[in-house]
Order: C-alpha cells, then sequence, then structure tokens
C-alpha cells in the first residue's frame, strides 16, 4: 500500500509544481515574444491582444519540457534529501516503484507536446504574422510620425516631412511596380494609406503625384487629382513573405506538399531532357547549356532542398515533443543522486547535460539533417544522448 500513497502524494506535487512553473514561464516568453514584436514592429495593443494566442502556444512549446524537467527535479531531490527514497529501500521496495509513475506522466505528456509543436509552427507563427501583417498601417504612421520614414527589406520606402491627421504630407515613395517588376518612385503632394483586409493589399491614395518608373528609358508620368495604388501586404511589411516555409505546414499536410514539389521536379526534369533532345536533334549544340538548362536545374536543386526540409519536418517534432519523457528519464535518477532540497542547485545541476549534451546534438543533427547529410532520424540523436546517460544514472540509483 506504501508505494500506491508515496506515488499519489509524489505525483500531486510535481503536478502542482509543473502547473505553476509552466504558467509563469509560458506567460515570462509570451511577454518577452510581445516586447519582441513591439519592437521590432511598433504594433498597437489591440494588435497585442490578437497575438497573444499565438504567441502563447509557441512559447508552450519552449515551457513544457522545461518546467516538467523543474518539477520531477525539484520533488525528487526534496524527498531524496529528506532520506525518503532510502526509507523505501529500507522496506524493501524498488526506488523504480515511484519512477515509474513519473516516467508514464513523461510519455503522456510527450504526446499532447508533440501536437503542441506541431500546432505551434503550422498555425502560431503563420497567425503571427497575419496579425502584423494587417496591423501594418498601424506601423507605417506610428514610424512616419516619429522618424519620418518607413523602409522594408522588399524595396519599399516611404519618406515624409510631416504627418497631419492621417495626411502623409510630401511623401516620397519607392517600390516596385506590381505588373512590370520596375523600381518606381512617386511624389505627392499628400497621401493616405489604408489596409484593404480582403485581398491582403495596402491602398496608397495619393493627391496630385508624380514620379517616374526606372527602367531603360526612365518614363516619367504625372496624376493631377486623386488616384489609388495598391501593392500585397507582403511587400509593405518587415514580416511574412510570399512563400510558405516548409515548417509551417502541418504534419497532415507535409506528404502532399511533398507529393506537389516531386511532381513539379518531375516536370521540369521532363522539360530538361526534351530542351536537350531537341538541341541534338537539331544540331544545337550551344541549347544543351544555355539559361534555360541552367534555369531549371537550380529550380530542381532548390525544390530539392525543400523536400528534404519537409521531409525532415515530421521527425524534428517528434523528437522534440518526446524530449519530455527523455527529461524525466534523465532528471528523476539525477535528482535523487543529487539528494538536495535547494530547487534552484538541483534544476541547475540537472539542466546541465540538457545544456551541454542534448542541445549541441539536436542542434548539430538538424543542421546536418537540413543539408542532407544525415537522415532525419538523426533528429533523435539527442534524446538517445539523454536516455543512455539516464539509464546509467538510473542503474546507480538502484545500486546503491
Amino acid at each position: 500500500m506504501i508505494p500506491g500513497k508515496f506515488n499519489r502524494y509524489i505525483l500531486w506535487d510535481v503536478l502542482k509544481l509543473f502547473s505553476l512553473t509552466a504558467f509563469a514561464l509560458t506567460l515570462v516568453i509570451s511577454l518577452g515574444l510581445v516586447g519582441q514584436q513591439l519592437i521590432m514592429e511598433g504594433i498597437g495593443w489591440l494588435a497585442v491582444i490578437k497575438l497573444l494566442p499565438f504567441i502563447c502556444l509557441i512559447a508552450l512549446q519552449f515551457s513544457l519540457p522545461a518546467t516538467l524537467l523543474f518539477s520531477v527535479c525539484c520533488v525528487f531531490g526534496r524527498i531524496s534529501a529528506d532520506n525518503e527514497i532510502v526509507a523505501l529501500k529500507s522496506a524493501g521496495i524498488s526506488p523504480l516503484k515511484v519512477i515509474r509513475p513519473m516516467v508514464l506522466l513523461g510519455l503522456l505528456l510527450s504526446i499532447p507536446a508533440v501536437w503542441i509543436n506541431d500546432m505551434a509552427v503550422s498555425w502560431g507563427k503563420p497567425g503571427m504574422e497575419r496579425v502584423i501583417l494587417r496591423s501594418v498601417e498601424e506601423v507605417l504612421y506610428n514610424r512616419l510620425r516619429t522618424r519620418r520614414s518607413y523602409e522594408t527589406d522588399k524595396g519599399f520606402t516611404i519618406h515624409v516631412q510631416d504627418v497631419e491627421n492621417r495626411w502623409l504630407i510630401q511623401p516620397t515613395i519607392f517600390l516596385f511596380n506590381e505588373s512590370t517588376g520596375k523600381p518606381m518612385t512617386i511624389n505627392a503632394e499628400r497621401a493616405q494609406i489604408a489596409i484593404d483586409a480582403e485581398n491582403d493589399r495596402l491602398v496608397i491614395e495619393l493627391v496630385n503625384s508624380y514620379g517616374e518608373i526606372n527602367n531603360d528609358q526612365s518614363t516619367r508620368f504625372r496624376l493631377p487629382g486623386s488616384e489609388r495604388i495598391a501593392m500585397p501586404l507582403t511587400q509593405a511589411s518587415r514580416s511574412g513573405g510570399k512563400s510558405i516555409s516548409p515548417s509551417q505546414y502541418a504534419i497532415n499536410e507535409i506528404a502532399k506538399e511533398s507529393a506537389n514539389q516531386t511532381a513539379a521536379n518531375d516536370r521540369r526534369r521532363e522539360s530538361m531532357a526534351v530542351h536537350v533532345a531537341v538541341g541534338l536533334a537539331m544540331g544545337r549544340f550551344s541549347q544543351l547549356n544555355d539559361g534555360k538548362i541552367q534555369l531549371l536545374q537550380s529550380q530542381v536543386e532548390e525544390n530539392q532542398k525543400r523536400l528534404t526540409r519537409l521531409k525532415l519536418e515530421p521527425a524534428r517534432r517528434w523528437a522534440l515533443g518526446f524530449s519530455c519523457l527523455f527529461f524525466v528519464w534523465m532528471g528523476v535518477p539525477m535528482s535523487i543522486l543529487i539528494r538536495s532540497a535547494d530547487y534552484a542547485w538541483t534544476f541547475g545541476l540537472c539542466f546541465v547535460p540538457i545544456l551541454l549534451i542534448y542541445y549541441p546534438i539536436f542542434g548539430l543533427a538538424l543542421d546536418r539533417a537540413k543539408d542532407g547529410a544525415w537522415p532525419a532520424a538523426s533528429l533523435w540523436l539527442g534524446n538517445l544522448s539523454l536516455f543512455l546517460l539516464g539509464t546509467w544514472l538510473m542503474l546507480r540509483v538502484l545500486k546503491r
């Protein structure tokens, strides 16, 4: 009967500490992410409120394994310092009787951790980008009021003399024409900015504008009265992009996207083969290595890198999710051996192997797997290292 009551007592302590620390650490990380967005983008508080669900989910994927490790280390370090593990051994009860429920808890939490990792990158990050994109009007006005200029790395720049209410006074706008792809400069007496949320476009209303399109002949134009120009929000914002990153696909969408990328590569290879065959048949040997072949080849190589990343994503999310289990497997016996009731000391020592072994091995495997040098399964090497270390520590606990 003792192990059952003792297990319930330990489990209750671990769950209480886990709930409190998970809430606190998630809140701290969320506030840090909110502060980062406020500094980088200059978004307002209404946008911050919209960001909170996405930010909290992203923060939870980092806080869950750490708080679980902290909870089990603190509780088992304390009961070991109070000689309760020694008392169990004296009664002929193996420490495995109280360790096994913690391992089961780590396993049970690993399943939702995988789901959280999946949702954080496939729903949380794109959701953050959408909120920031649709807040670009507010960001623009804030920047122009304080700094009189706004620019992105996508070729969009605005300089103004002043901002009166919602009107930009004497704006100079530099952007790329959406239809021709040529850079153009626009000056106006005044201008106003609005968001077309339905089409995800930034609309600029110009009054008495003039400028030039910087093509080969530098075409000048003048537009008296009121005119409107529009551009994608992705061009006007400092965040977001046109293509979806492989890390932003949910696990259940990756197989379909991989099939699409494979089919696209097959079509490009067929086009290359036809192009080469026509060149050989017509005796146009310069066609065998012209710009079209090089373009198709570069597209195939880029697509192949994307395919590698897509195949990598499920393994990355499963390995990170199941780190909860391996953190517990290593942390429990180590905290028993440390035998300290000092929470900070116990957790600090238990976190050293995570910092020096787990993350470097995981980071190395991730970099090598992205390059295609290592298989996706290599992302489990970090977890394997913790399993081996935890097994060695577990044997030491049982033999003492």
